[in-house]
Formats: C-alpha cells, structure tokens, sequence
C-alpha cells in the first residue's frame, strides 16, 4: 500500500477499490485497479472505482479515513 506523511504528523495510507455487482476488490496502485474497472465494465457490470485512504497517528490508532469516487459506470 502507498504510504504518505500526511500534516499534524499523520501517516496516510491509501489504495484503490472496485466495486461492481460481485463485490469488491483492493488494489495498491491505481493502473492495476483501471485494468479491472474496464474489465467489469467489458463484462456488463455496474462499477465503481474508489480511492480509500486511512490516516494513522505514530501509535498506529486509526484516525481519519475517507472514500473518493474515482470513476463509475453503469451498464445498459
């Protein structure tokens, strides 16, 4: 996964989610996760491609995560 220091000594973590009508799948970067959106896509599915990040503090807690909509197709 791609790790970034974030402000306010934050550590970002982040990663790409397709999401279509057979469920959901992660990817650490984001050309594999454009190969697979097409892919469902080809295939007739409703498909979403998301960017999920988490933020850490230096203790490792969870403090911060957010979802952003890359791309999304509907099927005919």
């Amino acid at each position: 996964m791609g790790k970034e220091k974030e402000s306010k000594g934050y550590i970002g973590v982040q990663k790409y989610r397709v999401e279509c009508n057979r469920g959901s799948k992660y990817f650490k970067n984001d050309d594999k996760a454009s190969a697979y959106f097409d892919y469902m896509t080809a295939c007739g599915f409703d498909t979403e491609l998301w960017l999920v990040r988490h933020f850490y503090d230096e203790h490792g807690t969870l403090v911060k995560g957010e979802q952003i909509l890359l791309e999304r197709e509907i099927a005919d």
